[in-house]
């Protein structure tokens, strides 16, 4: 799946589980304080998505259109994206590489490789280091 952040895109490998929600479906979140961009309601639990400027510093991005739920232990957590859009496996050939640099999580890099296509790179995240990001950044 390719997921827009501003001006950069990113691919995210495919999830077993993810729910991609319009932002109307969200409970926007208000306040200037906190990590949260927004909640998705899930019976009696709110689930975090976290809103990433294009450097994946944490931001409340004015123009997202959508938040990617991806379902994980012990608890499921979003990204908004400018856009999401769904790839055939067949049109991606992912190139792996590993960062240079002490990982940023726990569970490793947040990039494990590129698709290149034409001119462009595009980074391709590590499902299980950006899950661990997100669920890092808490809902402060």
């Amino acid at each position: 799946m390719r997921l827009q952040l501003g001006d950069t895109g990113y691919l995210l490998p495919s999830m077993p589980g993810f729910t991609i929600e319009q932002r109307e479906n969200l409970i926007t979140n208000k306040s200037p304080e906190g990590n949260v961009a927004a909640w998705r309601a899930v019976q009696n639990r709110r689930l975090p998505a976290y809103g990433l400027d294009a450097a994946l510093r944490v931001t409340r991005p004015p123009r997202w259109r959508r938040a990617v739920f991806l379902d994980v232990s012990p608890q499921t957590v979003g990204l908004v994206v400018d856009e999401v859009q769904l790839l055939p496996r067949a049109e991606t050939v992912i190139s792996p590489f590993t960062p240079l640099g002490l990982p940023p999580t726990r569970l490793g890099h947040l990039f494990s490789g590129a698709w290149i296509t034409g001119q462009r790179a595009i980074l391709v995240f590590e499902p299980k280091a950006l899950i661990a990001y997100l669920q890092s950044l808490g809902e402060e």
